[in-house]
């Protein structure tokens, strides 16, 4: 887990379940991981205001990873093509 946290380190789109929590903290910047720990930021949004966070918690309490590879919308032209050509790619490994 701590290599798979250390890869990560300021990429975007990285979604952690947090046992302490009991629940996905959505869209984390990992900042920072030491042999026991790791720091990351988030932010949380409510009808009354944004707010960003930066948490520090024990390796050992992380216990998923997620990464959103790809995001599109479900209907254009424009990525219908997109995602025919890189079906057309990926078919070919």
């Amino acid at each position: 887990m701590e290599d798979k946290l250390k890869e990560l380190i300021g990429q975007s789109n990285v979604w952690l379940y947090v046992e302490s929590s009991k629940g996905w903290v959505k869209n984390a910047e990992i900042l920072e991981v030491t042999d026991k720990t790791v720091t990351f930021r988030y932010e949380h949004e409510s009808e009354s205001e944004k707010r960003t966070w930066e948490k520090t918690t024990r390796i050992k309490n992380i216990s998923e990873i997620e990464v959103k590879l790809l995001s599109i919308p479900k209907e254009d032209t424009q990525v219908t093509a997109l995602k025919g050509r890189l079906s057309n790619l990926l078919g070919q490994e």
